[in-house]
């Protein structure tokens, strides 16, 4: 074989081994993506949750003070002292009863003075009738007298001069009556002006009983004997135990959303406390600074809400008397502003939302995972109303933690 000829033979055959080379490599590859995509995944273990009827609510909660029906913290009238308090916390009282008695030494004098006023009016006005009928009395002797003159002087037995001296006489009597008549009109209109007087006065002695608005029962007393009391001290509490409400402030949002009649849940603040129910009875028509909110419910400490922003006040007013919640105590309330009942209902951590519309996993019967897109109603803090996209009893995949799912990834449900 000549020179030139080996050389040919020689790069024919590094030719024909890159060639080998590359088909290799090639086969390797298409066998390789072959068994990736081509081989059996292993399938993602899953829970699932039934899709089952229910309720569904939406709810806001707030904080609240608790109070008797007809509450009121009963104040003094006026300055004076305390003479006896006559009851005690926790006493059963009815309306009308005498709880505490207050002294106004003034008063009294006033009162003795003014019966004094009254027996000096009477008394003239006696003199003044008095003398209204001795005038007439002596009216009717003169008059006597001036017919016995009046003959006499026909017949020329006296002097017509006498006459007219009995005659003048009988006007003076006249006159007499009629001043004695006006003297008594005014003791009569004294007399009327001081008894209106002494009755004001007796009717302001009355502040000194201070007596039960309502049937209910003493909550505080705020005095002791002897103690002195300025206008508007507070004196003691008193409420009706048979009907409790609750009185709330809410924040401005949350007070457009509630109405009156709304279902209200409220619990004590502690743990596994009781629930009790009742409805919203009011909602104030305008937002009021805390100051303001504390006139209105007579109470001048603190709020239970620390917020300085305006609140809105309301009132919750229970079904049933609770007999466990104690007055001026705080209290969680639940506002249900709106409820849907034997809806289909799904948890809503097993709704997904990374899409534009909600969905969630279903198993096909393939055993892989797909979307279910829904339709919701109304959503509330833990579930969902399922209005479309689902149907009573079916399963929805509890997305796992440890796995991300995609349309017909393989799953087996956990048993």
């Amino acid at each position: 074989m000549s020179r030139k000829q080996g050389h040919k033979f020689r790069s024919g055959m590094q030719w024909l081994a890159w060639s080998a080379t590359l088909a290799g490599i090639c086969l390797a590859s298409g066998l390789g993506y072959f068994l990736v995509f081509n081989s059996t995944a292993e399938p993602v273990t899953v829970q699932t949750v039934a899709v089952e009827t229910g309720i569904v609510e939406n709810t806001i909660d707030e904080s609240g003070t608790v109070e008797l029906q007809g509450q009121r913290t009963i104040k003094s009238p006026t300055e004076g002292a305390v003479d006896r308090v006559l009851v005690e916390p926790g006493n059963k009282v009815k309306a009308g009863q005498v709880l505490v008695i207050l002294r106004y030494p003034e008063r009294q004098t006033a009162l003795a003075n003014q019966q004094l006023k009254i027996l000096e009016a009477q008394a003239t006005l006696v003199r003044n009738r008095q003398k209204i009928l001795e005038a007439q009395e002596q009216l009717i002797a003169d008059e006597k007298i001036r017919k016995k003159l009046d003959a006499l002087a026909r017949e020329g037995g006296v002097a017509q001069q006498q006459v007219q001296e009995i005659e003048d006489k009988l006007r003076q009597n006249e006159a007499d009556i009629r001043n004695a008549q006006l003297e008594a009109q005014n003791a009569t209109i004294q007399l009327q002006i001081e008894q209106l007087q002494r009755q004001s006065i007796q009717q302001k002695l009355q502040d000194t009983l201070v007596r039960s608005p309502l049937d209910g029962t003493v909550l505080g007393v705020s005095v002791k004997n002897s103690d002195g009391v300025e206008l508007r001290t507070d004196l003691l509490t008193v409420g009706d135990p048979a009907q409790v409400k609750i009185k709330l402030l809410l924040s401005p949002l949350n007070a457009a959303q509630v109405k009156v009649n709304q279902v209200a849940r409220v619990s004590a603040i502690a743990p596994n406390a009781k629930t009790f129910t009742g409805k919203i009875q009011s909602v104030y028509p305008q937002a009021v600074t805390p100051e303001e909110s504390q006139k209105q419910s007579g109470r001048s400490g603190g709020s239970n809400n620390q917020s300085n922003q305006p609140r809105v006040p309301a009132t919750v007013k229970l079904d049933t008397p609770t007999r466990s919640l104690i007055p001026g105590s705080g209290v969680n309330v639940e506002i249900v502003l709106e409820q849907r009942r034997n809806v289909l209902v799904l948890n809503s951590e097993v709704i997904q939302r990374t899409e534009q519309r909600p969905f969630v996993w279903v198993k096909d019967s393939q055993n892989k995972a797909q979307k279910r897109y829904l339709k919701l109603g109304l959503e509330g803090l833990l579930t969902a109303e399922v209005a479309a996209g689902l149907n009573f009893g079916e399963k929805v995949i509890l997305p796992p933690a440890e796995a991300t799912l995609t349309p017909g990834t393989a799953v087996i449900t956990q048993q």
